[in-house]
């Protein structure tokens, strides 16, 4: 028994020596990464192939509705249609026409034009029903007019009735830049609780820029198309979608990606009804950078106990940015007393927007000394210094207003790891739930609806009637957003790099992206 114990002790201590070599470790390490990008380069292959066929179905489709345009009555035309893969083996469909020199009594050369336009087409529709593909051929055309009065004026045109060109900006790689595809497709709606989009107009943000240039992107959320901030109207809607929504209705709402498109299809619940007296680029506006002022101020005057802002000394730490002048706006309109912060050669664009503004440098330490413990609302969208000269500004009563910072920064880790977004997250994540007189306004969380939280939709309701509000505060001529620069969909792939140099972006402003309009129809203002 006392050999077999020892046997048994020296085997089972060799076994742990094996067990714990590093170089086994290593190896087994190594085997783990080889069979993770084994696994990834499988499901790229997946999706290359999926398109490769769609794309061929696609082509398979053009043929067959060329071949049925182009046919000639007057001759006998024998066609084979190929309904789908599955019933690819059935009998070619005969059709005969008659001579041409075999004309009936009362017929007439142009009523037999018409009557061939009109069966031609017939036989193109009866096609696609048989496909099983979405019609959306009968489009109205692109926006004619981009005034910013609350005007949505269209003319109207009707399309030819051939396949639809759909058109969006994808970025395939995250080295690589954007390329604008073309899909000769019909659109259809993904899923049940989807809606299919017809996109009049979409934003590009510097958030849209940074994904472009490969900051904050991972291989899963490739490929990446941006516009987060959409505008359009529906041409379908999905089994599951409430009879609240209509085809024709006008939306607008927030999407992860997609924007920069004909079409898109995305969830319901990411969209409301557009108000009918805002143009489209102003109520993109309104959504993407003077909801989150508006809520901010909002906020704060919560936060104080306050009806208004008069007599209230308010600080921006980014006032040159599209929310930052968002904020003078409205604060003013409210007798606030604003400081902003930005560089000497925008303090003369500065004063002329108020005459209750005291322009301050960039830099905290060259401030916080004049208005350390004097500032009653703090509004910081740029977090350069994890938030302390914003909280030693604030008053013993004042509020500290937390907003996401929206500006272009390359400050990536060997070329790798964005680690200015990083250390922002952490900071945000600080104010949020460790720091005092502090609130955290975002309005894509405020906008979301989840079965996480009880209160998203009390949030979506709060979201949609601000929103409105600031519609009506537009139609009265209180407030005019900034549309820095309207571009089509073909010149969207120029503007990271504009982001990146500053030739974009350091003005205020939204950039508007219109889809349907082609390079050099969209003026800038």
């Amino acid at each position: 028994n006392t050999i077999i114990l020892q046997s048994s002790i020296s085997f089972t201590s060799r076994h742990n020596a094996i067990r714990n070599n590093p170089l086994r470790q290593s190896f087994i390490v190594l085997i783990k990464y080889l069979a993770m990008v084994k696994l990834s380069s499988w499901k790229r292959s997946f999706r290359i192939s999926s398109t490769a066929f769609s794309a061929q179905q696609s082509k398979n489709t053009d043929k067959i509705l060329t071949s049925l345009k182009l046919q000639d009555d007057s001759k006998a035309v024998e066609t084979t249609i190929v309904e789908s893969p599955e019933e690819s083996k059935q009998q070619p469909v005969k059709q005969e026409a008659q001579p041409a020199d075999v004309k009936s009594k009362d017929a007439t050369p142009e009523k037999g034009a018409k009557e061939g336009e009109t069966n031609t087409e017939t036989m193109i529709q009866a096609l696609r029903t048989k496909l099983g593909l979405h019609d959306v051929c009968n489009q109205d055309a692109e926006l004619t007019s981009l005034d910013e009065g609350g005007t949505t004026s269209e003319e109207e045109t009707e399309y030819k009735p051939d396949l639809l060109q759909h058109e969006k900006m994808v970025l395939e790689d995250v080295s690589g830049g954007l390329a604008f595809l073309t899909f000769s497709r019909f659109a259809v709606v993904d899923e049940s609780t989807h809606i299919l989009i017809k996109v009049r107009a979409c934003t590009f943000s510097p958030e849209d820029a940074k994904k472009c240039s490969g900051i904050g992107l991972t291989k899963a959320m490739l490929p990446y198309v941006p516009g987060q901030f959409v505008i359009g109207t529906i041409e379908d809607v999905g089994s599951d979608v409430p009879t609240f929504f209509k085809v024709g209705d006008r939306v607008i709402g927030m999407v992860d990606g997609g924007g920069c498109s004909r079409f898109l299809s995305a969830d319901v619940d990411n969209f409301v009804k557009a108000p009918s007296n805002l143009g489209n680029s102003t109520a993109l506006a309104l959504m993407q950078d003077w909801m989150p002022a508006y809520r901010a101020l909002h906020m704060a005057k919560q936060s104080t106990k306050r009806a208004n802002l008069f007599g209230m000394n308010l600080l921006i730490t980014d006032s040159m940015s599209a929310a930052g002048q968002a904020v003078i706006a409205l604060a003013s309109e409210e007798g606030a007393n604003i400081y902003c912060c930005a560089e000497k050669t925008y303090h003369d664009y500065l004063k002329s927007l108020s005459s209750r503004i005291t322009c301050l440098e960039s830099n905290p330490e060259k401030w916080l000394p004049a208005l350390e413990e004097q500032m009653d609302v703090v509004i910081d969208n740029t977090c350069s210094d994890g938030y302390v000269s914003s909280c030693e500004a604030l008053g013993s009563k004042g509020v500290l207003i937390s907003l996401p910072y929206v500006s272009f920064n390359d400050n990536r880790l060997f070329g790798l790891f964005d680690m200015s977004s990083f250390q922002r997250k952490i900071d945000s994540t600080k104010a949020k739930y460790t720091m005092c007189q502090t609130v955290t306004v975002d309005t894509k969380e405020e906008f979301e609806i989840g079965n996480e939280d009880e209160n998203t939709a009390e949030k979506r309701l709060n979201f949609v009637r601000d929103f409105q509000y600031l519609a009506v505060m537009h139609d009265k001529g209180i407030i005019k957003p900034k549309i820095s620069e309207k571009v089509s969909l073909q010149e969207v792939s120029s503007y990271p790099d504009k982001f990146k140099s500053g030739a974009v972006g350091t003005s205020g402003g939204t950039v508007v992206c219109f889809p349907w309009k082609k390079e050099g129809d969209v003026a800038s203002p």
